[in-house]
């Protein structure tokens, strides 16, 4: 992100060229200013009226080009935001599969909305003015030199002094900004996370707790950004006296040169004019570098979200033979280990089920296979080949998964199926056809995430993703929960009568399809085992779900 930190490069090129034509037409005009007022003492009406005449000239261009600056700085705004953006949402989508399924999202739109909004104003806006201000006083320079070389010296110690003073007072507005964008973001959460349980919420009569929560959050992100408006107020504050002290000083000073070297009025008033456009740039300095600086630690907060370890994966695969446990211990980073020992099998072609109770560990196998946590002990292997170590887009190229949740886009039935693949839509007809949905046209528009399809319909499109997508194996994950029995029992049996290998973690069975399955894993007292007696299963399974 630090590369883009300028926004687009090209466009502010072409913005600092207007605007250095047209500081460098109002520097001219400053420049002519001298000599219609010497012109006018002298009586030299002529002289005078011809160098008016240019300057009328000047100032008709300078109007046209400021109007199109303005519309050129509005052109590099959209682009360089534009641009930041694209290159944030790249660096996003090209991190490790297994690596963003780590991460909680809200980080992310609180970055793209709020944090974006503000470096735009604070950094982007104020690099514009940065610029403006350098012109001014480079031309400011030009001017005094044509009057005294020496006066010059005196427009350098000034810029470093106020470089000095933005230097050592930007650091208390960066700690600010920091905690700002912390609230901002748990604010963020929270909002997000009130509309994704609002129905909980409601149901359960928790909006007064929830109010509270938000006023509570809502006040935080309101004290912090009035912390950092105070920070920089009170360090805008110090800036201006100084530089009234020295604008005051610079007065004086001017006003006594002026009489001991006679200066004509008209140098007088570009010497006056110029040092005002020294001041402009040095008193606006400070607090645009304080911001600018305090505001980076927005974009270091960028790239920390976006860094991810770097992971060593040599091997590639192109299909799926089999799958083994190894002695593996299965939980999560910093708990003891759900499952113990775990050593399991899976051939390619075989229908596997995996059942225990709620809470025994059947989902840790399927997040392990799926590479959202590693074992604690021992290996997972895929053709010999620690999963661990293959490339990750070859590796989930091979599954394709079914859950009770899913993920249906905004659009049409055939761009679900197909991933906005270019897929034949034989292959798509043929595929709601096995799953039992021949009724839905293609170009039914599913909306909201699937909300207009019953739950059914839904377990039933992502099994036909699934069928479309053409994998080797498909990972089914609670897939028959909040179901009716009957819609369960026909999309198991479409399940089973796919030619792919089915790996299916549930807790719901059905007694007539356990003989269908190659092998059943049950997963209990922190183990997983194999069995073979699906009378035994059946009983087990009705009796924990009783």
């Amino acid at each position: 992100m630090k590369k883009v930190r300028y926004g687009s490069i090209p466009w502010l090129v072409v913005v600092t060229l207007f605007m250095t034509i047209s500081v460098s037409l109002n520097g001219y005009s400053i420049y002519l200013m001298r000599f219609i007022t010497d012109y006018g003492l002298e009586k030299r009406i002529d002289d005078m009226f011809e160098i008016a005449k240019i300057m009328i000239v000047i100032l008709g261009i300078n109007l046209v080009i400021n109007l199109i600056y303005t519309n050129l700085k509005s052109v590099y705004l959209n682009k360089s935001l534009n641009l930041m953006k694209r290159q944030y949402i790249d660096q996003l989508l090209d991190q490790d599969i297994t690596q963003l399924q780590k991460d909680q999202t809200s980080k992310y739109l609180s970055n793209l909305t709020n944090d974006f909004d503000r470096y735009e104003d604070k950094y982007l806006k104020n690099l514009l003015k940065m610029v403006e201000m350098v012109l001014h006083f480079l031309m400011a320079v030009v001017l005094i030199a044509t009057v005294n070389i020496y006066l010059v010296v005196i427009a350098f110690i000034l810029l470093l002094v106020f470089v000095f003073l933005s230097s050592k007072t930007s650091k208390p507005v960066q700690k600010t900004e920091k905690k700002k964008s912390e609230s901002l973001q748990q604010y963020t959460d929270f909002i997000n996370e009130t509309l994704n349980g609002f129905e909980i919420i409601k149901q359960h009569q928790l909006l007064k707790n929830r109010y509270e929560a938000f006023y509570k959050r809502a006040v935080n992100v309101q004290n912090d950004n009035y912390s950092v408006d105070v920070k920089t107020t009170q360090i805008d504050a110090f800036n201006s006296f100084v530089q009234t002290f020295i604008l005051f000083g610079l007065i004086t000073s001017g006003i006594l040169y002026a009489k001991s070297t006679n200066v004509s009025l008209g140098s007088l008033i570009v010497i006056v004019s110029s040092f005002g456009n020294i001041m402009w740039p040095l008193q606006e300095f400070s607090p645009i570098i304080s911001q600018m600086k305090g505001i980076q630690q927005v974009l270091h907060e960028f790239v920390v979200n976006l860094t991810r370890p770097i992971y060593q994966r040599p091997y590639h695969v192109t299909q799926f033979e089999k799958l083994q446990f190894e002695s593996c211990d299965l939980g999560y980073e910093d708990d003891e280990a759900i499952l113990k020992e775990v050593d399991l099998t899976i051939n390619y072609g075989e229908k596997v089920l995996i059942v225990g109770h709620s809470g025994a560990g059947k989902s840790t196998i399927l997040k392990t296979i799926r590479q959202s946590i590693t074992p604690k002990q021992g290996v997972v292997k895929l053709d010999h080949i620690n999963i661990f170590e293959i490339v990750p887009i070859d590796y989930y190229g091979l599954f394709a998964s079914v859950d009770q949740i899913g993920f249906i886009f905004n659009g049409t039935v055939k761009e679900n199926l197909s991933l906005y693949q270019n897929l034949d839509e034989c292959i798509l007809v043929n595929a709601l056809q096995r799953v039992g949905l021949s009724q839905l046209s293609l170009d039914m528009k599913l909306k909201n995430n699937g909300s207009n399809v019953s739950g059914g319909q839904r377990a039933r499109l992502m099994l036909a993703r699934a069928i479309c997508l053409n994998t080797d194996v498909i990972l089914c994950d609670e897939i028959f929960a909040n179901l009716e029995q009957s819609i369960a029992h026909d999309i198991e049996k479409d399940l089973l009568s796919l030619n792919k290998t089915i790996i299916n973690v549930s807790h719901i069975i059905f007694k007539d399809h356990l003989e269908k399955y190659d092998k059943i894993f049950v997963v209990e007292n922190n183990g997983v085992r194999l069995s073979h007696d699906t009378e035994e299963i059946y009983a087990r399974m009705i009796e924990s779900q009783s």
